[in-house]
């Protein structure tokens, strides 16, 4: 890693002092162009679809069959300490206790596992957006077979996503599910508010945070189960998840799934191993965002959004998600979208397409010249 980097940009160290609350610089930190080297000759604003994986986690990942398990199961006390200092990791970030954090393949994996583990009663309501993403809609069908009402939500406006979900929930409602940040429109909702209107009904609190977490600062506490999957934002792989069952979701849920770490009653909710080679990689992501400064990572995040709204306003263009709910996610109607995605990704320029949408999702290692570099292209394009 560069050894002239300065002292905000330094070797990833958990012993970092925090950072200051300055004025974000155009630029990242100067040892991004060491640990992303995918951004030295193209400007990558598809973090939302997959994030970049720095430098060296492949090495991380390999430790796991290199190290712990090339001595087989005497190897078990290593990977079992490192998924103990990984979830350790993650209790600090989130401000939760360690033992709230269970494992899972994947976001979709956490909220059916929750679906599954309800103790669902006929005319119980369930409910969620109506335009949010398919598995915040759909794990709950197994609450239907055992006689819940599912009732999607229409959103009249984005500004509007928060109140319209708190106007729906009633006596009947026993779970109220959304996204911190919904994946099309990028909208951030009241966790808070959201929150406090389910425990006023009794309702459990479910969040999808997968396009939040790592991006944006993540309040859990009026929320009762917390589901990401870490291939995003948090610049790790596929096959994990990240399942923060607070207490009130504890005492209720009912373990769906037992095998030989939870036979009893009592013996919680992990029933099998995890994927170790996936932490093993997530705690090397960890380390470099964590050695930045989560702040700055959130604050660059949201700048660089700020930044490309900003832009955009010269071409007459709107981004989907109000000043002041936004985190990662810009997203823009362009006519032509799928036209116009092709050929930003000809001049080395990548975001994604959401139907007649555009989705660009900047993260901390991308610079304003980034931002700069797709306005200018995306005006050519849509003259």
């Amino acid at each position: 890693m560069a050894a002239d980097a300065d002292a905000s940009c330094e070797r990833p160290s958990h012993m970092m002092s925090a950072i200051d609350p300055a004025p974000i610089p155009d630029d990242p930190p100067r040892i991004c162009a060491e640990l992303f080297p995918e951004l030295r000759d193209r400007v990558y604003l598809d973090t939302g679809s997959a994030g970049l994986s720095p430098v060296g986690m492949g090495r991380a990942a390999a430790q796991f069959y290199d190290e712990a398990k090339a001595t087989g199961y005497r190897g078990q006390a290593a990977w079992q300490a490192k998924a103990a200092k990984v979830r350790g990791d993650l209790a600090v970030m989130l401000s939760v206790d360690p033992a709230e954090i269970e494992f899972l393949s994947g976001t979709t994996d956490a909220l059916n596992f929750v679906s599954h583990s309800f103790p669902w009663q006929p005319g119980d309501e369930v409910v969620f957006a109506e335009d949010d993403f398919p598995s915040v809609r759909l794990a709950w069908l197994s609450a239907e077979r055992a006689g819940a009402v599912l009732k999607p939500v229409p959103i009249p406006s984005e500004p509007e996503r928060s109140a319209a979900l708190i106007a729906a929930i009633t006596p009947r409602t026993r779970l109220v599910a959304t996204a911190q940040v919904q994946s099309v429109s990028g909208t951030r909702v009241d966790l808070d508010a959201i929150g406090r209107a389910c425990h006023t009904q009794g309702a459990l609190f479910v969040v999808d945070g997968i396009h939040a977490l790592g991006a944006t600062p993540v309040p859990l506490d009026h929320v009762d189960v917390f589901a990401a999957g870490v291939f995003k934002w948090m610049l790790a792989g596929f096959g994990l998840s990240v399942c923060i069952l607070r207490p009130r979701a504890r005492a209720l849920l009912q373990p769906a799934y037992r095998g030989y770490l939870n036979q009893s009653e009592g013996d919680g909710f992990q029933f099998a191993h995890v994927n170790y080679p996936g932490l093993y990689a997530l705690e090397a992501s960890m380390e470099v965002m964590g050695g930045i400064g989560w702040d700055l990572v959130h604050r660059r995040t949201l700048a660089l959004v700020g930044w490309l709204a900003d832009g955009l306003q010269d071409l007459g263009i709107e981004l989907l998600a109000p000043p002041g709910q936004r985190a990662g996610v810009a997203t823009l109607a362009v006519p032509e979208s799928e036209r116009v995605v092709q050929a930003l990704a000809a001049h080395s320029i990548h975001v994604a397409r959401k139907g007649p949408l555009l989705r660009a999702t900047p993260f901390f290692y991308n610079s304003r010249e980034d931002v700069a570099q797709f306005v200018h292209a995306l005006k050519g394009e849509i003259r």
